[in-house]
């Protein structure tokens, strides 16, 4: 193994463990923080109130790691569309994590402690940066899905393709449910964002090893 290669696995890694950090400590913090329900409030709400600097450090920590994990996977990939386009998404992804750790979700919904139950979220201007933040975000990692789709089709690597084909049409699908209230919200949004951590983990670790 060269020692380029051993560069790009490292980068690579590096969003394997954002993904890991990311599963980790927000379920963590979901069970840990007075007043946060899964049913109603979405995890980016543990960014507020006391104790809100961990997802926060998260946010922003995931990020980096995964623009790290861009340039990875820009150098792994063979060359073509696919490697300029997924390379660009994600670190897109990346982006976005770090916007939505600096820039604070709208508090609402009896989140953090003291907030009125009833008070629908508060679209203040670091709020409404927020939201953009994650749909750029998740947006990204979305369109992301499809391109390794067609990339793995393309290196016919067929099981890998129809994972992210699942994965890129199974994720706005959360969204839209819980978005359209036919499923509680916090619950649509976190397994939303675990499955997406998930495809992303498993096809760094399949590029990983296949390096």
């Amino acid at each position: 193994m060269t020692a380029g290669l051993t560069i790009d696995r490292a980068l690579l890694f590096a969003g394997i463990a954002a993904g890991l950090l990311f599963f980790i400590v927000p379920t963590i913090e979901v069970f840990r923080r007075p007043g946060f329900d899964i049913q109603r409030h979405a995890i980016s709400m543990l960014s507020l109130g006391d104790g809100g600097w961990v997802m926060k450090a998260v946010f922003i920590v995931c990020g980096l790691l995964t623009l790290m994990c861009a340039l990875g996977i820009y150098i792994e990939m063979s060359r073509g569309w696919a490697r300029f386009a997924a390379a660009l998404l994600i670190g897109a992804y990346g982006f976005g994590l770090i916007l939505a750790g600096v820039f604070d979700a709208p508090a609402g919904l009896g989140f953090p402690p003291g907030t009125p139950q009833d008070q629908a979220p508060v679209m203040t201007p670091s709020a409404i940066l927020h939201s953009v933040a994650f749909m750029v975000a998740f947006s990204a990692l979305i369109a992301s899905c499809f391109v390794f789709a067609l990339y793995f089709l393309h290196v016919q690597q067929t099981i890998w393709a129809v994972i992210s084909l699942v994965a890129g049409i199974a994720l706005p699908a959360l969204i839209g449910l819980g978005i359209s209230m036919t499923m509680a919200p916090g619950i649509a949004f976190y397994w939303a964002a675990m499955l997406g951590w998930l495809w992303f983990a498993a096809t760094l670790l399949m590029m990983a090893r296949a390096s």
